[in-house]
């Protein structure tokens, strides 16, 4: 290669003590280009069109890279490094997912055709593209920088990208040899994929990953589960470890991508795979970033566990506090910097520390610091002994997810003339509260969730002819979407799920959802309560804007609004005049009853 990093090298010989679990690296998630002298004289290319060439246009993106590699900053271990990633993810489209192309980052849509056949099509346009844009770009680079690895992703995430996150998490009950066998299916596939792009890519045996423009002297790649939030640790250890650890074993050098405080709980389950070379910390929305004191045990533990450790988005002013905590061996620092003088300025800190420093504690995690993280024994909890013995199975078979049982308990109470209303307030809402407090208290996961919510609604159909005219059928009615420009729905759809179970009447209008899309689901159903859900900082300021809207419609006063979502806070709340705000999908109900004490029906505007 004739690059245009000058230190390369250095950099190289960095990456390799580091992959061992020596020393520090000192880089950047992508790069920064203001005041940066550029390396070559490269044209930027022509304006993009639309957003269907800013992504799927490989010639336009080799000459859009090209240009942006030669003007970024490559000081310190900052890598020479083409982004060619073609959303989170990619190997879901070439497996049938539907590509869209956003402002900011690539959707991949569930195909619409999926029937559980995990098949690798080799003719297959996105499977097509993918080679296409790498070829292209290996042609622009001409020596001078890397192409990197599309972050493919792998497992659970994958297949949730194809047939939707719900419909997974349900397998991990109702069909887990299914999902195993899918899981295995989904690895092969990657190998073989991964192997041909290797061979596009690579400059010798050498490569680089898209995905925080990590470097390694062989094949390597990130992997990841962010679904596992979701799930327990024994599901993990059937679902993904096994995956994982084959990965591990078959390419040579991997990171793991540890994404948000609710995964963390699945740390002892990697540390067990030997082949795991390294961590990277992303805290996740709302929490301080990887250079924070908060993180310090955390790394400790994964250092003294045998793994190197990735920290992100690093400033300067946390650097030297984290080395000093942490040791200089195995730590890859993915800083925040905004100009070469700050890189410079770190340079001369890390200087300071010698692959000599005292790394971490290597004692590994005792018994009681795994055991903590078990799930524990749950005991189910009836009703009143009082209350009628014939419905407890009831309340058992909801919270045990178990819809047949709830199913015939319910047609056997309503033969025996018990009051719908009874059956409903008496066993169902309190069985949909009993599992929402598990899931609170991290003895239960959205899996269980899901499960009871949907015996739940197999025993409620039974009812509600039953209920026609009632004025007691619910306690409100209420309209939940995503909002426009976020296509998240495995939040809101708990949230809908945990309300329905409680008594709410609940129209769930889907993602994406528009100002006019709201206000007009408002007003056909005479709505109570508006929850608003979003995942994105760049989607959740449209909150605003649907408030705004609700106010030019004439029935703000009208309506309740409840916002929710990852980067969403009471103050954000307060600050766009929402009325309720709630983090998760028990506390949302709490909220929403407090708000119909609150509020009194009026007449909706024409």
């Amino acid at each position: 290669m004739e690059t245009w990093k000058t230190n390369l090298e250095e950099t190289k010989k960095r990456y390799i003590d580091w992959w061992n679990h020596k020393g520090i690296i000192l880089n950047m998630w992508e790069h920064f280009q203001k005041g940066v002298k550029p390396h070559a004289d490269i044209p930027a290319p022509a304006p993009v069109k639309d957003l269907n060439q800013k992504w799927f246009d490989p010639q336009w993106r080799a000459e859009y890279l090209d240009w942006y590699v030669a003007h970024s900053s490559l000081k310190a271990d900052i890598l020479p490094v083409a982004n060619t990633q073609l959303g989170p993810g990619s190997l879901a489209a070439i497996l049938g997912g539907v590509f869209e192309g956003g402002e900011d980052t690539i959707w991949i849509h569930p195909d619409p055709d999926f029937n559980d056949e995990i098949v690798f099509n080799p003719e297959h346009p996105n499977w097509i593209l993918h080679k296409e844009l790498l070829k292209a770009c290996k042609a622009k680079a001409n020596g001078h920088y890397y192409v990197g690895m599309p972050d493919l992703m792998e497992g659970l995430d994958v297949l949730a990208a194809l047939k939707g996150t719900d419909k997974v998490l349900l397998d991990t009950v109702m069909q887990p040899e299914v999902l195993e066998q899918q899981m295995q299916q989904i690895n092969d596939i990657y190998f073989k994929v991964f192997d041909e792009l290797y061979d596009i890519i690579r400059e010798g045996d050498e490569m680089a990953f898209c995905y925080f423009s990590s470097w390694a002297p062989g094949k390597m790649s990130k992997l990841q589960s962010d679904i596992s939030t979701m799930i327990s640790e024994d599901d993990y250890r059937r679902f993904v470890q096994p995956f994982i650890r084959e990965q591990c074993q078959k390419i040579d050098y991997t990171l793991y991508h540890l994404d948000g405080v609710g995964a963390m709980h699945h740390l002892p389950a990697l540390l067990e795979i030997e082949e795991l070379n390294a961590i990277q910390w992303t805290p996740g929305v709302g929490e301080p970033q990887g250079g924070s004191p908060k993180w310090y045990d955390l790394y400790k533990k994964i250092l003294a566990g045998g793994k190197s450790i990735m920290a992100c988005w690093v400033t300067l002013d946390e650097l030297k506090p984290l080395l000093d905590n942490i040791g200089a061996d195995g730590v890859h620092l993915e800083m925040d910097f905004h100009n070469e003088q700050e890189v410079e300025q770190a340079m001369r800190i890390v200087e300071e520390y010698s692959s000599s420093s005292p790394a971490a504690s290597k004692e590994s995690l005792s018994k009681e610091e795994a055991a903590a993280t078990k799930q524990e024994t749950i005991i189910i909890k009836s009703p009143e002994a009082a209350e009628d013995e014939a419905l407890k199975p009831l309340f058992n078979a909801i919270v045990d997810g178990k819809l047949e049982p709830a199913v015939e308990v319910t047609k056997k109470a309503i033969a025996e003339g018990i009051q719908p209303q009874e059956i409903i307030n008496n066993y169902m809402i309190k069985a949909m509260g009993e599992v929402g407090q598990r899931f609170q208290d991290g003895k239960a996961f959205v899996p269980q969730l899901l499960m009871a919510g949907r015996a739940m609604k197999g025993a409620l159909e039974l009812l509600k002819p039953l209920l026609q005219g009632s004025a007691a059928t619910t306690i409100g009615k209420v309209v939940i979407g995503t909002v426009k420009g976020d296509l998240h729905d495995i939040g809101k759809n708990l949230v809908a799920s945990m309300l329905e179970g409680c008594g709410f009447e609940v129209i769930n209008i889907g993602i994406d959802v528009s100002c006019d899309k709201f206000v007009e689901e408002v007003k056909k159903n005479k709505a109570d309560i508006l929850c608003m859900s979003a995942l994105l900082t760049t989607t959740m300021t449209y909150m605003q804007d649907v408030i705004n809207a609700l106010e030019a419609a004439g029935i703000r006063n009208q309506v309740k609004v409840m916002i929710g979502g990852a980067p969403v806070s009471q103050g954000f709340a307060d600050e766009i005049g929402a009325d309720g705000y709630s983090d998760n999908a028990n506390t949302a109900v709490a909220v929403a009853k407090e708000l119909m004490g609150l509020h009194k029906k009026t007449e909706y505007s024409s």
